[in-house]
C-alpha cells in the first residue's frame, strides 16, 4: 500500500491574523472556491509557495513580505 496522496485536497483557514506566511511544499494546486486553478508568479521552486498569513499582502493570497514592515495590522 502506497503512502502517497496525488489528489489530496488541504484545505487552510485561520481564525486570528498570523505573523507570516503560511509555506506549502510539494505537489499541489492553488485553487479558487469554485474550482479554477488561479494564477501564481515565477518562483525559483515551483512545488513551494508562502500563503499571505497576515492578510496585508498585495498579492494576496501569495505572501508579498508585507507583514515583514506593516506589522500589526491598523484596525
Amino acid at each position: 500500500m502506497s503512502d502517497e496522496h496525488p489528489h489530496a485536497l488541504v484545505t487552510i483557514r485561520a481564525t486570528t491574523p498570523a505573523r507570516g506566511p503560511y509555506r506549502v511544499d510539494g505537489d499541489w494546486k492553488l485553487v479558487d472556491k469554485d474550482g479554477v486553478a488561479m494564477p501564481l508568479p515565477e518562483r525559483k521552486d515551483p512545488r513551494r509557495i508562502s500563503l499571505c498569513g497576515c492578510g496585508l499582502s498585495q498579492k494576496w493570497p501569495i505572501c508579498d513580505g508585507t507583514h515583514k514592515t506593516n506589522w500589526p495590522p491598523a484596525e
